[in-house]
C-alpha cells in the first residue's frame, strides 16, 4: 500500500502490498477537494454489494464529524460523456470500485483515456493486485477518463468485517492526507520495523501520530494503523479540520477573556492547543487589543489595567487562507471580578 509518481505527471496512490516505492507526509502536498465531494460507487455495486456500499458510506461520516466536509452521494457513478476526441469524461469526484462487481476490479482501468499505470502507453501490471489505492486531489482533472479513482478492497478481521480504518485510509487520501509512516520524525525509539519512517520532511501538519489511519499496521510495534477500526485519531481530526475549515474562517484561540486585574492576559491559537505544528499550518498572526499590537506569534501574554478592550486575533494558513476573531477582553479589579463573576457562579451551582 504505498505511492508512486507515475509518468503522467500526478500522484496514483496505489496501496498495493509493498510494491510502489513511497514518497508522502501527513499533508500529500497534492491539494485539497471542495467541502462536498462527490461520492459514487462504479457498475453493479449497489445492486450486487450494498451492505458493502453502505457500510462504506457509514465509516466515512467520520469525516463529516471531525470537518467541513460533506459528502455529496450520488449513488451508482454517472456514465460516461464522450468527448469529441473520443476520450471518455466520468462524473463523480471520488469514484468507487469494490470487487465482486460489474467492473474489473484488478488490470487497466477501465476508460477511454485513462491514463493510470501506463507508461509510454502500455499497462505497467501495477493494478494487477488486490490492494487498494486512492487517487489525490489534484488528480481528478487528469483521470477524468478513467472509470474509478478509488480502488478499495474488502480486508476484513476475524469475523469477516471489513477493517473501518483501511477505509477511512483510502478516504483520507483521496481527501489530501498520506501515509504517517514515511514521516521523517517516526519515533525510532518505539518501532524500527521494516518500512517504518522515511524522508517525508514536508506536510507535517501535526507531530507524528501511531494512531493515524493513514499508518501502516507495525504489529510487532503494537501500531494497527489502517488495519483497525478505532476510527480517525484526534490529530487525524485535527488535520482535516485545518485542511477544510468552515466557510467562515474563524480565528480560534484558548485563553479566558474576563480576568483580574492581578493576572496576566494569556491566550493562544487553539490549533497549537490541539497539538499542530503551527510552523507548519499557520503564519502571520496578529493579536491587537483596542487597536494596538500585542503580539505577532501564536500567543499573547500580557498585563492590562482594568477596563473592556476589543480583541483583533487573526493568521493565515499554510494554504494562503485567512482566519480572523473579533471580540473582547474583561479585565476587572478583584472586587469587581468578585461581585460580577465568582458570586453569579457560585449561586448558579445547584445544592448537593
Amino acid at each position: 500500500m504505498e505511492t508512486r509518481r507515475v509518468w503522467w505527471g500526478l500522484s496514483v496512490l496505489a496501496c498495493l502490498l509493498g510494491a510502489l516505492p513511497a514518497q508522502a507526509s501527513l499533508y500529500w502536498n497534492h491539494g485539497v477537494r471542495s467541502t462536498t465531494p462527490s461520492v459514487c460507487f462504479v457498475g453493479d455495486a449497489l445492486t450486487s454489494r450494498p451492505t458493502r456500499v453502505q457500510q462504506v458510506l457509514d465509516y466515512i461520516h467520520d469525516f463529516e464529524r471531525a470537518a467541513n466536509i460533506r459528502f455529496n452521494y450520488l449513488g451508482t457513478c454517472p456514465a460516461s460523456i464522450v468527448q469529441p476526441n473520443g476520450n471518455d469524461w466520468f462524473g463523480g469526484d471520488i469514484r468507487v470500485v469494490l470487487s465482486g462487481t460489474s467492473v474489473p476490479f484488478t488490470g487497466m482501468v477501465p476508460g477511454n483515456g485513462c491514463p493510470m499505470f501506463l507508461e509510454g502507453g502500455v499497462y505497467n501490471g501495477d493494478n494487477d493486485g488486490g490492494g487498494s489505492w486512492s487517487n489525490a486531489p489534484s488528480d481528478l482533472v487528469t483521470n477524468r477518463g478513467c472509470r474509478y479513482n478509488l480502488k478499495l478492497g474488502d480486508d476484513a478481521d476475524a469475523f469477516g468485517v471489513p477493517w473501518k480504518d483501511h477505509s477511512l485510509h483510502e478516504f483520507g487520501h483521496a481527501m489530501g492526507l498520506s501515509h504517517e509512516h514515511v514521516r521523517d520524525d517516526v519515533d525510532f525509539a518505539t518501532c524500527n520495523a521494516n518500512g517504518y519512517g522515511g524522508s517525508a520532511s514536508s506536510g507535517h501538519l501535526t507531530p507524528y501520530d501511531r494512531y493515524s489511519v493513514m499508518h501502516y499496521q507495525f504489529l510487532a510495534c503494537g501500531i494497527h494503523g489502517n488495519y483497525g477500526h478505532a476510527g480517525l485519531s484526534t490529530w487525524d481530526e485535527l488535520a482535516l479540520h485545518i485542511l477544510y475549515p468552515e466557510p467562515v474562517r474563524v480565528a480560534e484561540l484558548v485563553g479566558r477573556r474576563v480576568i483580574r486585574t492581578t493576572e496576566p492576559l494569556n491566550l493562544s491559537s487553539a490549533w497549537g492547543a490541539r497539538g499542530a505544528n503551527l510552523s507548519v499550518v499557520a503564519s502571520s498572526f496578529s493579536w491587537t487589543l483596542s487597536g494596538i499590537s500585542y503580539s505577532s506569534s501564536s500567543s499573547l501574554s500580557t498585563w492590562l489595567g482594568a477596563g473592556t478592550y476589543t480583541l483583533q486575533f487573526s493568521h493565515a494558513d499554510f494554504l494562503g487562507r485567512t482566519y480572523s476573531y473579533s471580540g473582547t477582553v474583561e479585565v476587572l479589579t478583584p472586587a469587581d471580578y468578585a461581585k460580577q463573576v465568582v458570586t453569579p457562579v457560585s449561586a448558579s451551582m445547584p445544592l448537593l
